[in-house]
């Protein structure tokens, strides 16, 4: 648990999300209205809220492995499991901060396409949120 709950942490600092293509900041990574736009922002970077509670949970998860009573140690799992689905939503759908580019350039004037993608962070914290869920579910063996 101690493990998942620092992994989780450090999951926070990595890239959560490549928001713009490759094919994007080609053609457009230099425009005036990407200016001050992270590329490839960290949770810290993209969320308000979300990066809190999952930095609460990991603080959750390290304590409850040191002096965790069964009950709080059931709490943790629950939320440890709602930080799962939460990760797997994120993963699936990258977040963005909405930045999108209108290319009067297109044969029928619109945004210029984007496809965003998942960073590192998703996929590290769902391997600490595995690490966690599974020390916690070992620990109800010991009882």
């Amino acid at each position: 648990m101690v493990f998942g709950a620092v992994t989780l942490f450090v999951s926070l600092f990595l890239t959560w999300s490549h928001q713009f293509s490759r094919v994007f900041l080609g053609e457009w990574g230099a425009s005036d209205q990407l200016r001050g736009v992270p590329h490839d922002p960290t949770a810290w970077q993209l969320y308000s809220a979300a990066d809190v509670l999952l930095a609460v949970l990991a603080l959750v998860l390290f304590v409850v492995a040191l002096i965790g009573t069964r009950g709080a140690r059931f709490g943790a799992l629950l939320a440890a499991i709602v930080g799962v689905v939460f990760v797997v939503h994120a993963a699936g759908h990258p977040p963005t901060n909405g930045a999108n580019v209108f290319n009067p350039a297109l044969s029928v004037p619109s945004y210029a396409p984007n496809s965003p993608t998942a960073g590192a962070g998703e996929t590290v914290a769902l391997v600490a949120l595995g690490l966690g869920i599974g020390g916690l579910l070992l620990s109800f063996t010991a009882d």
